[in-house]
């Protein structure tokens, strides 16, 4: 008989990038709305003081995010006059 038909190597899903920008408007979004509730209330509570920086600590966490992930892919370096890396 013939030989068994080759396998071919299991296929992994390739993964979707982050989409850090999409996530730092998600949390100065957060943000903004703890500024307009807090505004409408007439002071800062607990809720909106605690959204208001939980939402800029994210909107700050994932911008770093974002520009690291870009230098890494080397989105920069045609504006720092770069070779692109292989």
């Amino acid at each position: 008989m013939g030989e068994p038909a080759a396998v071919p190597p299991p296929h992994e899903p390739s993964r979707r990038r982050a989409r850090w920008g999409l996530r730092t408007l998600g949390f100065l979004g957060l943000a903004l709305l703890a500024i307009v509730t807090s505004a409408s209330l007439g002071g800062h509570t607990f809720g909106t003081l605690g959204s208001l920086i939980f939402g800029l600590v994210g909107a700050g966490y994932c911008s770093v995010r974002g520009v690291r992930d870009a230098v890494d892919r080397g989105v920069f370096d045609m504006v720092l006059d770069r070779r692109p890396r292989r």
